[in-house]
């Protein structure tokens, strides 16, 4: 079974507002570049090809790749990883990502305000995971996209809405089916319920805070829709075996 790890090196991060975002000059890379437009427009050229980034759409260029960016005039956010990976690693295999930053996504890339990653803090290995959760997390999103619309819709409501308190009647309300039809779907498809599948995504992104950012436990609890902390520690620890308080440690 291959590793779900993806990230060998992290080379570069920036997460960055720009009033007049410079020309990159065409030119090869000898590395993945994952962008994510978080504001504004941003047109980039790979092999030839002319791709315009919008707001939630990202770009992931690979090794080998001729990339170039033309200049704007116009002020735009966005946040940019430059990585190598693991020889087994497997990637997503699109270029252009149009509408693909979730709400998740979005609080995840925005974590780290820095320019630029210090060798210090064991800031780069957190940049690292996060990276490799996001990755996981996107090519999750691609894979569905040749499935049942329906499953399709129910996953990106769920994923785009971590931090409410939801539920089966919610997300059945939300995408226009009957609380019946979308768990029987949902579990046949996913072979998960639909009240398994929040309860997942709300702590696998709770880990991801806990490991990646120094936000109060008690502040990542209420982040993702949980009224009371000795619920969210006791369901973290049947999750994971740990507690978060200990995880933090």
């Amino acid at each position: 079974m291959k590793s779900a790890y993806i990230v060998k090196e992290l080379l570069h991060f920036c997460n960055v507002h720009l009033k007049h975002p410079t020309k990159i000059e065409s030119a090869p890379i000898s590395y993945y570049d994952f962008t994510f437009m978080l504001k504004g427009e941003m047109t980039y050229v790979v092999d030839g090809k002319t791709f315009v980034l919008r707001e939630n759409d990202a770009i992931l260029i690979k090794p080998g790749s001729i990339r170039e960016r033309i200049q704007t005039n116009e002020p735009i956010r966005y946040v940019s990883f430059n990585f190598r990976v693991f020889d087994d690693a497997v990637m997503p295999q699109r270029v252009y990502m149009p509408d693909v930053i979730s709400h998740e996504i979005r609080a995840l890339v925005s974590v780290f305000s820095a320019s630029h990653v210090a060798d210090m803090y064991s800031t780069k290995e957190k940049v690292v995971n996060l990276l490799n959760y996001i990755l996981l997390e996107i090519k999750d999103i691609l894979d569905l996209e040749s499935n049942n619309k329906h499953i399709i819709a129910i996953i990106k409501y769920i994923n785009e809405h971590t931090s409410e308190q939801i539920s089966l009647s919610t997300v059945s309300e939300k995408v226009n089916l009957s609380k019946e039809y979308t768990s029987h779907i949902f579990k046949k498809e996913t072979g998960r319920t639909v009240t398994d599948y929040i309860n997942e995504r709300k702590l696998l992104v709770a880990k991801e805070m806990i490991q990646s950012t120094s936000y109060p436990l008690t502040e990542i609890c209420e982040r993702l829709g949980y009224e009371n902390y000795s619920y969210f520690s006791k369901v973290f620890k049947a999750q994971f075996g740990v507690t978060p308080g200990s995880l933090r440690k």
